[in-house]
């Protein structure tokens, strides 16, 4: 009986020091492991960082080639607008001209001494009281 119990105490001792042994290889691996994932989240929030940088600044600058391009073609249709509406002015007054029977005489020469030529403008909007 006594041989047993000498037996089953060195067994379990034995298998004590073997778990002090495996706690302590799986707390190393514990902390070896919290270290490469803080250093993998690390340098993806830094590559994230750079990406995010980079897009921002590629985004800044195709934003400014937009806007040079709008304010391009604004400028091309204003004067666009500005050419058609000279155009329109002369095909009136060539009209009025031809419908008044003045075909060589200009615009305001069939008009009596001291009066002046209509212009056409927009009407002024109603103003709310």
């Amino acid at each position: 009986m006594i041989g047993n119990l000498t037996n089953d105490i060195t067994r379990l001792c034995g298998e004590i020091a073997a778990l002090r042994d495996s706690r302590a290889a799986l707390r190393s691996n514990l902390a070896q492991g919290r270290e490469d994932l803080a250093d993998s989240n690390s340098r993806t929030k830094a590559e994230l960082r750079d990406s995010r940088q980079a897009m921002a600044e590629r985004t800044r600058s195709e934003l400014r080639s937009f806007v040079a391009a709008v304010k391009e073609t604004v400028t091309e249709l204003k004067q666009g607008v500005a050419a058609f509406q000279g155009e329109f002015v002369g095909d009136l007054a060539g009209a009025r001209r031809a419908w008044c029977g003045h075909h060589s005489m200009s615009l305001g020469s069939h008009m009596s001494a001291g009066e002046q030529p209509r212009e056409f403008a927009p009407k002024a909007k109603k103003r709310k009281h």
